[in-house]
């Protein structure tokens, strides 16, 4: 008799452990925050796989650049395509914190995975420690 997979528990991380975690190469954090900007070509068409960059505000001051490549990137289209999120607040699991020339950027993998649900915890903490209606 196999168990059941657990559920996936959510552990965003917030803007001073990921600059902790740049240097580690065992840890592929999860993180939550409110897309701003959105840069790439073709934003809608899930059949393209071109790099994305978004603009994603960890909090009220912190403003990161996520680069999602390949695949994540075709995904992500698609679920752009389909959604309707009112404040786009998103969660990204599985990405690599990085500091280039000081500043701390985010890159997706493989595992990388998007969640626009308004509906996860997660997401409703974020929305009203930031004070964003949902």
């Amino acid at each position: 008799n196999i168990p059941p997979i657990p559920p996936y528990i959510f552990r965003p991380q917030h803007y001073t452990q990921l600059i902790s975690l740049a240097s580690a190469t065992n840890f592929l954090p999860d993180v939550v925050g409110r897309m701003y900007l959105i840069q790439g070509s073709d934003l809608y068409n899930h059949n393209t796989n071109t790099k994305i960059i978004i603009g994603l505000r960890l909090d009220r001051s912190k403003v990161v650049r996520l680069t999602i490549w390949d695949n994540e990137a075709a995904n992500f289209r698609e679920l752009n395509r389909i959604s309707t999120r009112k404040n786009q607040i998103v969660i990204v699991t599985s990405i690599i914190p990085r500091l280039y020339e000081g500043k701390l950027s985010l890159t997706t993998t493989p595992g990388s995975r998007f969640y626009f649900d308004n509906d996860i915890d997660i997401i409703q903490r974020f929305q009203k420690r930031n004070k964003l209606s949902s």
